[in-house]
């Protein structure tokens, strides 16, 4: 590879995830054409050799973990409160950051997700005294930073995150 590679790598993952947001904070909408780059560009990084140490074998199990766990999230959420809790468009960005990520990635990219989430409702909310999108707050901006801070530590070697799967021994 190339010494280039992780910077290729970031600035697909930064492109599409930036216009994901934008067009999630717009419409309240992440579109399946712009979900479906983000995954095939992350299975292939995966297949070529993920800068951040993903196989792809690893990131199809992120897709599948991650997917299901958020499908499951967003089903018990919405069974809760009678009424849809979370866009497909949501559990599609999730699974779709584990083929970046891989399985491992998951808790980061939840953490960030739901906090930034919260913290941007929260200050669109003050500076303009009302509720963000019909009372509704878009997840999928949040989800993108969660997984772009994710792989942007990777990259760095954070010495708390591990993407790679622990081998016995």
């Amino acid at each position: 590879m190339t010494v280039f590679w992780p910077y290729i790598c970031l600035a697909i993952l930064c492109i599409l995830l930036v216009w994901l947001s934008v067009v999630d904070l717009r419409t309240g909408y992440l579109p399946d054409p712009l979900q479906a780059a983000l995954a095939v560009s992350g299975l292939i990084i995966a297949i070529v050799g993920s800068p951040v140490g993903v196989s792809w074998v690893s990131g199809l199990a992120g897709a599948a973990v991650n997917g299901g766990i958020f499908w499951a999230l967003r089903w018990l959420v919405t069974r809760m409160k009678g009424r849809e809790a979370m866009g497909l468009g949501d559990v599609k960005l999730v699974a779709a950051g584990g083929l970046w990520l891989g399985p491992w990635g998951l808790a980061y990219i939840m953490a960030a997700g739901g906090l930034l989430t919260l913290l941007g409702a929260g200050i669109v909310g003050l500076v303009t005294r009302k509720p963000v999108w019909q009372g509704e707050m878009p997840l999928g901006p949040g989800l993108a930073v969660g997984i772009l801070g994710t792989f942007v530590a990777a990259l760095l070697h954070i010495s708390w995150l591990n993407l790679t799967p622990i081998s016995p021994g």
